[in-house]
């Protein structure tokens, strides 16, 4: 053997391990240059086409294509070699996908499989980052309109109070979350008021655009219905919303109202609400419904309580976030409670409106508001 010869068998494997060393360093700098990568855009598609670019471009590859599970079904199974190389990855999310990568300068080898997975996970995960930002603006979105539509629901309960000769009011509605199913509302003159209370089944969205439609009943009633009693006006607010309720088994329990200046006298018609509670000298009594809530059943035909109202008489119409509400222990504060607090005439009836709801909260405690609460309080100091 020459010289020359034994010295070209003696570089071969050195160069051969200088190839390998530079091909492996190369596949390092790959990865790193890949693992820099960002993208300024939250669109899945430009994202991705970003990522598969700078990988098709790292491997030599003719074609890099990034399949979503759907697209998978008639791949080939995942294998090396050759011209082509498919490789299927999974997101911690549970999001699977299939790197196919082609390539006919040279067969894709091990070190190349390395990178293939590392770019099909760097794309996979702009997919599943692209499609959180996707939902998070859908669902901002849906908050967004949800918020505007509860605000308008509240704005549907009167801010004015009625100044009736003889009376004294006190009304306030907290719903348990943005928007809630209470509701009153009032027309008055000198010579008489109309009022309604309710609670409409229900919490959220739903039971508060069902609020405004039953104030909206109840509105037109007041104006349809002013030379008639409550009960009129109670079959009239029925015959409005009975078909909404029923098509969305909803329901609600209301009373309607009248005081008469001149007769003093209270007349109220009750659809399944509780509590209702006249006091008269010290006693509270509870005022029973005399026809179920509306949305129940159809045609309903409420009968009127009739009182002479005295002076120092009150009246108060809850909702059953009152009495049902729970403290720590989990105990209800009930009806009994209730009608104690009821007879406190130390204040004035807004102030005395606004200390039930502090001692509705101190009971409540940690408990917190499990309820949409109201409380109207129509307070008889003087008589016309």
């Amino acid at each position: 053997m020459t010289d020359r010869a034994l010295q070209a068998d003696s570089t071969a494997p050195l160069s051969s391990l200088t190839s390998a060393l530079v091909d492996a360093n190369d596949q390092i700098l790959a990865l790193y240059d890949l693992a820099t990568i960002t993208t300024d855009s939250l669109e899945e598609t430009q994202s991705v086409e970003r990522i598969l670019a700078q990988g098709k471009k790292l491997l030599r590859a003719d074609e890099l294509k990034l399949l979503s599970e759907d697209d998978e079904r008639d791949q080939p199974s995942p294998r090396m070699g050759g011209s082509t190389a498919v490789v299927s990855v999974e997101h911690t999310s549970g999001d699977r996908a299939t790197l196919v990568a082609r390539r006919e300068s040279k067969p894709f080898g091990t070190p190349d499989k390395k990178l293939l997975n590392a770019v099909a996970h760097m794309a996979l995960s702009a997919v599943h980052t692209a499609r959180l930002h996707t939902e998070a603006l859908q669902q901002a979105v849906v908050a967004r309109d949800h918020a505007m539509a509860s605000e308008l629901a509240q704005r549907s309960l009167p801010r004015w109070r009625p100044a009736v000769p003889g009376t004294a009011i006190f009304a306030r509605s907290d719903p348990a979350r943005t928007a809630g199913g209470d509701l009153f509302s009032f027309a008055a003159s000198e010579a008489h008021i109309d009022f309604v209370v309710g609670d409409v089944s229900g919490k959220g969205l739903p039971a508060a655009m069902m609020m405004s439609n039953v104030i909206m009943a109840s509105n037109n009633a007041f104006q349809r219905h002013r030379d008639d009693g409550p009960a009129a006006m109670l079959k009239s607010i029925d015959s409005w919303t009975y078909d909404t309720l029923s098509e969305n088994a909803l329901f609600v329990t209301i009373v309607v109202g009248r005081y008469e200046t001149a007769t003093r006298t209270l007349s109220l018609a009750n659809a399944g609400h509780s509590p209702v509670v006249f006091v008269h000298e010290d006693s509270p009594t509870s005022l029973p419904a005399s026809c179920p809530p509306v949305g129940v059943l159809p045609g309903i035909e409420p009968e009127e309580t009739i009182i002479t109202i005295e002076p120092g008489d009150r009246l108060a119409i809850c909702s059953d976030g009152f009495t049902e509400q729970e403290n720590e222990a989990g105990e209800m504060l009930g009806e009994q409670l209730l009608d104690e607090w009821l007879l406190d005439r130390t204040l004035p009836t807004d102030q005395f409106g606004e200390s039930m709801f502090s001692q509705l909260e101190t009971f409540a405690g940690r408990a917190g508001q499990a309820d949409d609460r109201t409380l109207f309080v129509l307070d008889f100091p003087g008589t016309a």
